[in-house]
């Protein structure tokens, strides 16, 4: 270790961008099997007609559209996501404690300011997105007149810088409980300011968000908080990590991370209502793996927002175009079932083998069936839509897509099988 503040300084630079540089060639080569998947192509397929839909929405703009609703919630998400890359190590906290004020300074600093940077962008790039909606929208016309938008993007800006901000004391605070509550305080106060300034007075939306901020500022400091959290950043380094390699994971086989188990009591019984018997056991391993697992958590949450903006669209054309890209998305996240690495007790039982994969195809075909019929239904039910034509073919499509082809798939065999 060296010795001396400046020579520490250099060193955690350099051990930083190392580290940074290390994660990068690790990862940038399997960009060029997610290419030939055909994910660049359909990527931009979907960005040129988003870009399309939208110069079309503006032209020709639905005189009950939520506008303020919209940009409300664009805004608040783009906000307070507020994510930090530092690169820790599990054996950081040994290795560079007897340092820790120079790794704050020199190293966390450095990545702090980089959160902060992308706090400031993101809202600020969503708002200048939406600003062409907002100054059209019948319902936010008015609103959008009577204030200074160059101003309000301002505002945006310094509300991500805020939330970079609180986020990092936020993983300085001591105790789960209270840094849930202190994010829960901060998406509330975020959101309920992004709405007053979209659509309330200007004066007193802005002394709304003047007042909750410095509150919840006030709040961070009365807290138990500690000057470096290693353990939590240690953990979110592991998590930005596994979600790199299980996006990586749909197009192309990547070494193993570990994961963390979820209890999920809530859909952890399904496998359990299973025969028990010997010719289900590896569907039960399966089952319970996935629910439990990290992918599962991912495959509930795409299907979440895509539920959640199928209903919100409240159009036709548009609700099929997000069932179409969510169910098959919702299949390329089940293909991962096939590189899961269950427990050694369980890799010990005298099993067939062959029957792992088809009881990985056999998980995905229920959890893609189950996720397209729901998908299928909030977009059909509520546009009457379930008897068009249109509507029965893409159903059609989903199911094919969820029974046969994933599945199909996740049932051939794999060259590492044997490893």
């Amino acid at each position: 270790m060296p010795d001396g503040s400046e020579e520490q300084r250099r060193f955690l630079l350099s051990l930083r961008g190392k580290r940074a540089a290390a994660f990068r060639s690790e990862v940038v080569p399997y960009f060029r099997y997610v290419l030939q998947s055909g994910f660049g192509l359909a990527a931009s397929a979907i960005l040129f007609a988003a870009v399309i839909g939208y110069a079309n929405l503006l032209r020709d703009m639905p005189p009950n559209l939520p506008a303020g609703i919209i940009g409300a919630a664009a805004l608040a998400l783009a906000a307070v996501w507020s994510p930090m890359r530092t690169y820790l190590m599990p054996a950081d906290p040994v290795f560079l404690l007897p340092m820790e004020m120079t790794v704050l300074h020199s190293y966390i600093r450095p990545a702090f300011m980089n959160a902060v940077r992308t706090g400031v962008f993101r809202p600020l790039a969503v708002y200048c997105i939406f600003v062409p909606l907002y100054v059209r929208a019948p319902a936010t016309e008015s609103e959008a007149s009577g204030r200074s938008l160059a101003l309000l993007g301002l505002i945006f800006a310094a509300v991500g810088a805020w939330n970079a901000y609180g986020a990092w004391r936020e993983r300085q605070t001591i105790g789960q409980g209270a840094r849930m509550l202190l994010r829960a305080a901060r998406y509330a106060a975020t959101l309920a300011s992004v709405w007053a300034l979209l659509n309330g007075a200007p004066l007193p939306a802005a002394g709304l968000t003047a007042g909750l901020l410095l509150l919840l500022g006030l709040v961070w400091r009365m807290t138990r908080q500690q000057k470096l959290p290693w353990e939590r950043l240690i953990r979110e380094e592991a998590a930005a990590r596994r979600r790199w390699y299980r996006f990586l994971s749909w197009f192309v086989d990547v070494p193993s991370q570990d994961s963390r188990p979820a209890k999920r009591r809530w859909a952890a019984w399904i496998p359990e209502r299973m025969a028990w018997n010997r010719g289900r056991a590896w569907p039960y391993l399966y089952g319970k793996t996935f629910i439990r697992g990290e992918t599962f958590g991912a495959w509930a949450r795409w299907h979440a927002a895509a539920f959640l903006v199928i209903l919100a669209a409240d159009h036709g054309a548009v609700s099929w175009v997000a069932f179409a890209l969510a169910a098959f998305v919702g299949g390329v996240q089940l293909t991962e079932l096939a590189g899961f690495k269950l427990a050694l007790s369980a890799e010990s039982l005298p099993l067939e083998r062959d029957e792992r994969r088809f009881a990985a195809a056999k998980t995905a075909r229920a959890a893609g069936t189950a996720g397209t019929v729901l998908l299928w239904l909030a977009a059909a039910v509520p546009q009457g839509a379930y008897r068009e034509t249109t509507g029965i073919a893409l159903l059609a499509a989903g199911i094919l897509w969820s029974v046969w082809v994933i599945p199909r798939r996740l049932a051939k065999p794999r060259e590492d099988e044997d490893d």
